[in-house]
Order: C-alpha cells, then sequence, then structure tokens
C-alpha cells in the first residue's frame, strides 16, 4: 500500500513538470520548420547558419503570442471575440467537456479569482465526525432571512476543478481555520489529497470536541 502511495504521489508530482517539459520541447523541435514554411510562402529562405537559432526564435514568437492574446483578453473587442470562440467550441459535445475542465482548472491555478477567499478552513461534512476541506468566502450576517446570524458562506471544492464545488452556510463556530495557504489548498485540491503541506506555517488549531450526548 505504501509503495503504491509513494508510486501515485511521485508520479501526481512528475506529471505537471513532464507536460511542461513536453510542451517546451514541442515548441523548440518544430517551430523552426513551421518557421521556414511560412516564409517560403513569401518566397523567402533562412540561411543556413541561422537555422539552428530558429527554435529559439519559435520560442521567443510562442511568448509574444500569449502575450498578445493575454493583451487582447483584457479590451472589450477581445472579450467578444474569445467569448464567440467559447461559445462554438461549447456547441461540439466532447470538446466542451475537455474545454470546461481544463479552462476551470487553468483559472483556479493561474487566473485572478473573481471570488477571494479570505482562507482555507474545515468543516464537519457531509456528516458528523468527516471533516471537508473548505474556502470560507465571507459572513453573511442577517443578509439571508429569515437565516439567523452567524453563520459563513464556505466553498466546499471538489477534486481535481475547485472551482465546480457547491456552497454551503455553516454556523461561524462550526468553520475550523487551518494554518496553511489558500494557494497550498488549492493545491492539495487539485492534487485529489496527495500534495499536502510539508509543515503548517503556525500551530493547528484543535479540532473542536463535540458534545456528548446524554445516555
Amino acid at each position: 500500500m505504501r509503495l503504491r502511495q509513494r508510486l501515485i504521489t511521485g508520479l501526481v508530482t512528475l506529471l505537471p513538470l513532464i507536460v511542461t517539459l513536453y510542451l517546451l520541447g514541442w515548441v523548440y523541435t518544430y517551430s523552426g520548420a513551421y518557421i521556414q514554411a511560412f516564409l517560403r510562402l513569401f518566397g523567402l529562405e533562412v540561411p543556413r547558419a541561422y537555422q539552428p537559432l530558429l527554435p529559439f526564435v519559435g520560442l521567443f514568437l510562442a511568448a509574444v503570442l500569449v502575450y498578445l492574446v493575454g493583451t487582447l483578453a483584457e479590451n472589450y473587442l477581445g472579450k467578444r471575440l474569445i467569448v464567440s470562440l467559447e461559445r462554438s467550441l461549447l456547441l461540439l459535445p466532447i470538446v466542451r467537456d475537455i474545454y470546461k475542465a481544463v479552462q476551470q482548472i487553468a483559472h483556479t491555478l493561474f487566473g485572478h479569482q473573481e471570488v477571494k477567499f479570505s482562507r482555507a478552513a474545515v468543516i464537519e461534512y457531509p456528516r458528523r465526525g468527516v471533516y471537508a476541506l473548505c474556502f470560507v468566502v465571507q459572513s453573511v450576517g442577517g443578509r439571508l432571512p429569515p437565516l439567523p446570524e452567524g453563520y459563513t458562506a464556505v466553498l466546499v471544492p471538489t477534486s481535481p476543478v475547485p472551482a465546480s464545488g457547491m456552497v454551503v452556510l455553516v454556523p461561524s463556530e462550526e468553520v475550523l481555520p487551518l494554518e496553511i495557504s489558500v494557494e497550498e489548498a488549492l493545491k492539495y485540491v487539485v492534487s485529489a489529497g496527495f500534495l499536502l503541506p510539508e509543515k503548517p506555517q503556525g500551530p493547528l488549531t484543535s479540532l473542536p470536541q463535540r458534545a456528548e450526548r446524554p445516555s
């Protein structure tokens, strides 16, 4: 069991690195050929002495392309164009599921969260004695009548896409804050629980003791 767990943990740890290196290697290997093919359309040819530099030019152009897409996505016309493209992709059954999953993971790890979680915590969910990691959104107060004051809205994420979780209203005293950052908690969720923080930032708060039922 320990061997299997370590193999899975190693796979989860190495997989992002392998995918990143593979993508960089793919761009490095094939970008030179693509650049030469593009130049041939205009009757241009790269001198043989400069051909070894073409892969580095491809990496640079790929970075420029990513930057330009990011710039385009920040203005009104760019957003409209991207929304139109997304709607077209969402019409395709299989492509739709893949695109939405990758989009949610990318937004979770790299994007600017529209909702800023104040901290990571745990709550007893879905039943007493079972704890689920959650992200504290905000105190509800008396803004959801007839729900009384003293409740907190938390997001209970799902693995490996935290954004597909559910919002739960929990009594504030039952929300147990964790001494880890939101980023560390997100890594824990995305890795399906394999990537735990090495050390807590401070002493962990003890779990609340449940009152004994009278016999």
